[in-house]
């Protein structure tokens, strides 16, 4: 491949990776989001944007479920309890002071921009999934969305 192509197609990869790099910006969960899990095999991370998720009111999905790793579920619940602190709008869930799901809606990342969401399920105290949401909808809604979906 020419220079000059190979840069063309590089610039373009960053400049759609950039958005969702950047959209965790100024959070906790952000490092987990940054990449770090996407070729592990304990992990499923899924990311969502575009057309898929209109009729939600989003603009972003990004998900990291983790299975079989106590430490990394630490550092979820660490992350988590660190941007929860900001939220405007939460709900939880507990099993004494164990936090076993979690529903926060944080304040846009700028002013009269996106809503930011963080949704923390503990299944077991070695597997975890962390979701990050972006987009105009309300955490009401997102909550009715993920709880009607399970049953």
């Amino acid at each position: 491949m020419k220079p000059f192509y190979r840069i063309l197609l590089i610039g373009c990869l960053l400049l759609g990776y950039i958005p969702v790099s950047m959209a965790q910006k100024g959070l906790a969960v952000a490092p987990l989001f940054s990449g770090q899990y996407n070729h592990d095999k304990q992990a499923v991370v899924v990311l969502i944007k575009g057309k898929k998720l209109k009729p939600y009111n989003l603009l972003l999905f990004h998900s990291l479920t983790i299975t079989d790793r106590p430490d990394d579920v630490a550092l979820f619940e660490a992350a988590v309890r660190v941007d929860s602190s900001k939220a405007e709008n939460s709900e939880t869930v507990k099993s004494g002071d164990n936090t076993i799901a979690g529903y926060y809606q944080l304040p846009p990342a700028s002013p009269g921009g996106e809503n930011r969401f963080i949704l923390f399920r503990k299944l077991s105290p070695g597997d975890a999934t962390l979701i990050y949401l972006e987009g105009r909808t309300q955490l009401d809604r997102l909550i009715n969305l993920f709880i009607n979906k399970k049953q």
